[in-house]
């Protein structure tokens, strides 16, 4: 029998919504103030709560803030009542973390409706976690510069994208650049939850739950962890909550892309330590091959193997770089792969929030992506025919093919 909680100061409403469910073998529970409600939810754990927005101490919208920030009720199911019929309502609903909204007054049986979908969605969502193992640790991939402006959060975006398109594996994409991280811009994506709401738990009482509360979805199939809206919301992310994250992500996902701070703070270095690949984006400019030349000796320093570091030249501008011949000689480092420059490509793809290799993947640098990733997979992956290849593994393939004529 599913248990709602009701969350309304008028008690006509608690009426209307009861005669519409119980004959449906819906137990009901009610609160007329925020806070009480969210006590009650605190103490009831229902299945479903419905919440009004205008409330005599706080609204529905801090209600659903509220409950979010609380690992017990990332998977629980929050529909908004609201008498505001306009766009920015509903909008206003979403963002505060709430899964569906439905305009006063309304009809029982589509409330009723609205409840059996979002239950049916949670339980779905519960089994597929349940069921979800990945049977080795996922491969981390950690992009990185000193230097701003050499497209890390580009690189790392398309990876995830490309390594999600070729093996059709859990992937996720951590957003470390906590001050300023882009990457919920860049996929075009509202800041629900974030790291910020990680801050509270102490490393070692995290969980899966409390991580996929903060975890998002894309269109393209990826998975990320948005940085937070605000420096000041970082403040409490330390690098024990990262690290911690990242070991059990680990354990239910195939691949994990982390875009890092341009530093060697002490999450940079968490990130660093446990990654497979280190990649290390360069522009053609004697200041970003400099930030790139004391990367490479910080690395060293840190015992880094030197397989594990990828160089990534990134042509940001169209004439006068320096060429990728001086590049490799002054940093003693192979190009692992060089990025063209592209005019308006980039910019358009962080503009409207379309990652390249999702929007267009026929395009010559979603190839070399495209390619980059494949290079960078599990040996388990890339030495093995899937079973059912994927349109992202057969353009490699041809590629490939056309490379060897």
């Amino acid at each position: 029998m599913p248990r709602v909680l009701v969350i309304d100061d008028d008690p006509i409403y608690h009426k209307i919504i009861a005669r519409g469910l119980q004959p449906m073998g819906y137990e009901i529970d009610v609160a007329d103030k925020g806070e009480t409600g969210i006590e009650k939810a605190r103490a009831l754990h229902p299945d479903i709560i419905i919440t009004d927005v205008m409330m005599p101490d706080i609204s529905g919208y801090d209600v659903a803030r509220q409950l979010r920030r609380e690992p017990e009720f990332a998977m629980t199911p929050i529909l908004v009542l609201s008498s505001q019929t306009g766009l920015q309502a509903k909008l206003s609903s979403f963002e505060a973390g709430a899964d569906d909204y439905i305009t006063k007054p309304f009809e029982p049986a589509e409330l009723a409706a609205r409840l059996t979908a979002l239950l049916r969605r949670a339980e779905n969502v519960k089994a597929t976690l349940a069921v979800r193992t990945v049977r080795d640790e996922a491969r981390l991939i950690a992009v990185h510069s000193l230097r701003g402006g050499t497209g890390c959060s580009s690189l790392a975006i398309n990876l995830a994208v490309g390594f999600y398109s070729l093996w059709k594996l859990p992937t996720i994409l951590l957003d470390m650049n906590l001050v300023a991280g882009q990457v919920a811009l860049m996929l075009n994506s509202t800041l629900k939850r974030t790291w910020a709401d990680l801050a509270h738990i102490p490393a070692n009482e995290l969980d899966m739950s409390a991580l996929e509360s903060v975890t998002n979805k894309h269109e393209s199939g990826i998975a990320f962890v948005s940085a937070p809206a605000s420096p000041s919301d970082a403040e409490g992310v330390t690098s024990d909550i990262i690290s911690a994250s990242i070991q059990l992500f680990r354990t239910h996902y195939g691949y994990i892309v982390a875009d890092l701070p341009h530093d060697f703070s002490e999450l940079t270095l968490a990130a660093l330590d446990m990654a497979d690949f280190i990649l290390l984006t360069a522009a053609p400019d004697m200041a970003s091959i400099h930030a790139a030349a004391m990367a490479l000796e910080t690395y060293q320093k840190l015992n880094y193997p030197a397989d594990k570091i990828k160089l990534i030249l990134n042509a940001t501008f169209p004439k006068h770089g320096l060429s990728k011949e001086k590049i490799e000689s002054a940093l003693s480092v192979p190009v692992a792969m060089t990025i063209p420059f592209i005019q308006d490509a980039f910019v358009e793809a962080i503009n409207y929030g379309r990652p390249l290799l999702a929007a267009k993947p026929e395009e010559p640098v979603s190839g070399l992506l495209e390619d980059m990733a494949f290079m960078i997979s599990k040996d388990i992956h890339k030495k093995t025919k899937p079973e059912n290849p994927t349109e992202a593994w057969q353009r490699v393939y041809k590629r490939y093919q056309a490379r060897r004529k």
